[in-house]
């Protein structure tokens, strides 16, 4: 297969990819009814990324998010308004600030997580064992490739 055929390819796959993603996994970032503090898909992005990391800093949750500096600002402050996370100047620099969930927002963050773990869990329900294993190991791969590409 020549270079100009696999970018061609990638570049189909990746629009594909791009589209089922948000059409299957979107929902779990939509308001919910019986979400206690209505967040918005942003916000719950917001608490599963802080969550993950325990404390995170206003420019990496920036990077993560795909956000510019001043969104980043007023989306921590809305979820911080709501009480679930707090801003910690760091002990040993004070420039560095740290982003950390509150305890309700460790209840918000593992609801949203169970919410998450469901919905993957309902997805691949359909598909043998040895498929969803494969599709498991095939994304990681996919997850590190991105990363060394980023890194480049």
């Amino acid at each position: 297969m020549n270079n100009d055929l696999v970018y061609e390819n990638i570049r189909h796959d990746l629009i594909e990819f791009m589209s089922l993603f948000h059409k299957l996994f979107r929902p779990t970032f939509k308001k919910e009814t019986d979400d206690k503090y209505k967040c918005n898909k942003n916000q719950i992005r917001a608490i599963m990324i802080i969550g993950k990391y325990g404390k995170i800093s206003p420019s990496v949750l920036c990077k993560y998010m795909d956000m510019e500096k001043g969104s980043i600002t007023t989306l921590i402050d809305s979820i911080e308004n709501m009480g679930l996370v707090i801003r910690k100047n760091d002990p040993n620099d004070k420039r560095k600030i740290w982003i950390q969930l509150t305890k309700e927002g460790e209840k918000s963050f593992v609801e949203h997580e169970k919410k998450f773990i469901s919905q993957i869990e309902e997805l691949f329900s359909t598909l043998p064992k040895d498929e969803v294993y494969k599709f498991s190991h095939n994304l990681n791969t996919i997850v590190k490739i991105l990363n060394k590409v980023k890194e480049a």
